[in-house]
């Protein structure tokens, strides 16, 4: 790990906490289904629920690590060093800038009526989340640049955002793709 920058995480707080609660009304469908007379359909799409919610709320975050900005996707994971990062905003979604291309995230958001809001709403990152991680990470980004001496928008920052490495989970699509083979299967047999 790079000793001179912090590894933080973050994520909407409300997406773990759906994450789990869909996962465990998955799992309540299983056991309930197992207990009244198991349908191994119910099982299979069960299971798919789960992997998917997995992903998409408990999977997703987005933060900093070994000196580089990462998002964690559905199923995917994509890195670039954090002093490529020209901005970062936060709408509905997440939105990242680096080396003239824009990654997105929705891991982390804003309610639908603070994002209508737009530029009307007060910028408080003491009291809201949303501006309190566009803020820090915006502030990391200027760290990493000062540390390394890159001026802001320079040749050298650009050169950086050209680092952009994305690999796949593997493991969870596989996992959820069998699964939902094994549901189609069971749902067409």
């Amino acid at each position: 790990m790079n000793e001179d920058q912090p590894e933080e995480w973050f994520r909407n707080s409300s997406s773990t906490t759906w994450g789990l609660l869909a996962a465990g009304a998955a799992v309540a469908v299983i056991v309930i289904d197992a207990v009244t007379g198991w349908h191994p359909e119910t099982t299979a799409g069960g299971l798919l629920f789960a992997l998917v919610a997995y992903a998409a709320f408990v999977r997703t975050r987005v933060g900093v690590s070994e000196g580089d900005f990462v998002l964690h996707h559905l199923y995917s994971t994509v890195r670039f060093p954090i002093a490529a990062l020209e901005s970062v905003s936060v709408g509905r979604t997440l939105g990242a800038y680096a080396g003239g291309r824009t990654y997105v995230s929705g891991a982390v958001g804003r309610p639908m009526r603070e994002a209508i809001k737009g530029v009307k709403r007060d910028h408080n990152p003491l009291s809201n989340h949303a501006d309190f991680i566009e803020d820090r990470l915006n502030g990391l980004a200027q760290d990493a640049r000062d540390r390394r001496r890159i001026k802001r928008d320079s040749d050298e920052q650009f050169a950086l955002a050209e680092d952009v490495r994305r690999s796949w989970d593997w493991p969870l699509i596989a996992a959820t793709g069998v699964a939902a083979v094994v549901f189609v299967v069971l749902l067409v047999v």
